[in-house]
C-alpha cells in the first residue's frame, strides 16, 4: 500500500493518494483514492477519485484488465473551486505479448461525467523493448 501526498507552493493546493495493490487468483486487484485542495500540479481532474481494476493473467501472453472509476466534483470553476459534476470511466486493456520485447496494448474506455457528452475513447499500442 502506498500513500503518496504533493503540494503545489504555486498555487496553494495538494493532492494525496492511497494506492493498494493485491495478488488475487490468477490476476492482481488494484484499488485506488485520491483527494485534491484545488488545482495543483499533483491531482485536478476532479476533488476526489475511487478506483479499481483487475489484472487478469489469461495465459503467458495475454493479460485482460477491465478497470472502472467514479468521479466526484469532476472539473474545475477556478483554480481553488471544482465543479458539481460528478461521473465515472469504464473500460478493457488487452495487452499481449507477440514475442520477446515486443508487446501490444489495445484499450477502449467508456467516459460518463455530468453536464459533458458521454464518450468512447481508446488507443493501439505497439512497443519494442531492447
Amino acid at each position: 500500500m502506498d500513500l503518496i501526498g504533493g503540494y503545489d507552493v504555486d498555487r496553494s493546493n495538494g493532492a494525496v493518494r492511497l494506492i493498494a495493490t493485491a495478488d488475487v487468483g490468477p490476476g492482481t486487484l488494484g484499488l485506488a483514492g485520491v483527494w485534491a485542495s484545488g488545482s495543483n500540479a499533483y491531482y485536478a481532474t476532479s476533488e476526489w477519485a475511487v478506483a479499481a481494476e483487475y489484472a487478469y493473467k489469461a495465459t503467458d501472453r495475454l493479460t485482460l484488465t477491465p478497470g472502472v472509476q467514479y468521479y466526484g466534483n469532476y472539473g474545475l470553476v477556478n483554480a481553488d473551486n471544482f465543479t458539481n459534476n460528478d461521473g465515472w470511466k469504464g473500460g478493457l486493456t488487452v495487452d499481449y505479448k507477440i514475442t520477446e520485447g515486443l508487446t501490444s496494448k489495445v484499450a477502449v474506455n467508456y467516459v460518463d461525467i455530468d453536464n459533458n457528452p458521454k464518450e468512447w475513447t481508446g488507443f493501439v499500442r505497439l512497443q519494442r523493448s531492447f
